[in-house]
Formats: C-alpha cells, sequence, structure tokens
C-alpha cells in the first residue's frame, strides 16, 4: 500500500506542478496515470520513489518496500554485456540470489537470448529498453515504477512486452504504477487509470 497524504509535487515550492493530492494505491494491482506533458507524471513517480521529495505532504510505503524505478531515459551499464546488465541488479539489491540460468530466461523472455554476450551500444534503442525491462522483471519488486517502458518498441513487440509485464504481474502479485501516453495501453493493462491533470480515477 502506498498513501499520498496531502502532498505537492514540483522542484520549487513557489510554483508546484501538482498541490493536495490524496491517494491510495493499494496492493497487488496495476494503476495507469495519464497526462498531457509537463502535467508531473514522471515528477510523481520519483517522489513516490523517494529520488525526489515531495514539497509539501507525506509519502508512505506499507511495510517499507522499497520501489523499484524503471525510468524513461532507461538505464543500461554500458561496461557490462546484457547477461551481466541483468545480473547486476541483484548485486546492487545485495540479495545474494545470483542465478545466471534465472537471468537467461528473462533475457530469452524479452527476445534477447542470442544478445547476452553484447554489450548496449551494440543494440538498437528498443533492445536496450528490453533489457531495462528484463532487468526490472529479474528483480521480481513488489512495487515496480514505470515510466514510459514500452515507448520505443514496434507495435508487435510492444503488445509481447505488455503480455510479459501482465504475467509477471499475476506471477508476482505486485504492485506497478505506469505512466504511459497510450490510452488503449492503459485500457488494456490497467486495473485503475488516473487522469493526472484532474486526479480523478477510473476503476475497472
Amino acid at each position: 500500500m502506498i498513501k499520498l497524504s496531502n502532498i505537492s509535487i514540483g522542484y520549487k515550492k513557489e510554483s508546484p506542478i501538482s498541490t493536495g493530492m490524496n491517494y491510495t494505491f493499494e496492493d497487488n494491482k496495476i494503476y495507469g496515470i495519464l497526462g498531457a506533458s509537463g502535467c508531473g507524471k514522471t515528477t510523481l513517480l520519483r517522489t513516490i520513489a523517494g529520488l525526489t521529495q515531495p514539497l509539501e505532504g507525506v509519502v508512505t510505503i506499507a511495510d517499507d518496500k522499497k520501489p523499484y524505478m524503471m525510468h524513461q531515459k532507461y538505464t543500461c551499464f554500458d561496461w557490462l554485456n546484457c547477461l551481466n546488465n541483468i545480473m547486476i541488479a541483484e548485486k546492487v539489491l545485495k540479495t545474494g540470489k545470483l542465478n545466471v540460468e534465472d537471468a537467461r530466461n528473462i533475457l530469452a523472455r524479452v527476445g534477447l537470448e542470442e544478445h547476452e554476450k553484447k554489450y548496449p551500444h551494440q543494440l538498437s534503442g528498443g533492445q536496450k529498453q528490453r533489457l531495462a525491462l528484463a532487468r526490472t522483471l529479474f528483480v521480481k519488486p513488489s512495487i515496480i515504477l514505470m515510466d514510459e517502458p514500452l515507448s520505443a518498441l514496434d507495435e508487435l513487440t510492444r503488445i509481447q512486452m505488455q503480455d510479459l509485464i501482465l504475467k509477471t504481474h499475476r506471477e508476482t502479485k505486485n504492485t506497478i504504477i505506469m505512466v504511459t501516453h497510450s490510452r488503449e495501453e492503459a485500457d488494456k493493462m490497467c486495473d485503475v487509470i488516473i487522469e493526472l491533470e484532474q486526479f480523478k480515477r477510473e476503476d475497472k
């Protein structure tokens, strides 16, 4: 459970992007965040992740769970090959569960099984995005924050990755908060859709 208590988001107190936000994200659901460019979608995710402090109010995350954020400018570690780009997630989190076969399996599920020895500079933009998605799903976090996670993909690959995210969600029963510019994607994937500019929700 993630609770927003009267938070204001932004980077300058005198000019907040959005104010007075009160909301509770329930466990085991996928939330879609929609809105025009500049309305604060990414800033909201960063605030929930703790990367940006709210200008006012409090973000409370039950059970001290740590959100895992997949950024819009997806991160790849250029000095590591694809397989080690997956494995580093466990090293950073210090879980002690380094499993090469699991890492290879998630690479296969995103269609990169033939690229495990390649480095990010040898990949296309869509392949890099799939690599970042693979690393996120490999960790199996209980809370995932996704900022346009499929924006660089062609239509067929995008559909395949949507299905993979949904399948992983059903398996792990995690909570996903996903920013997307696609209403069609939100309708397919999300239990709740939030129009950020009005901060209204649509339950299914």
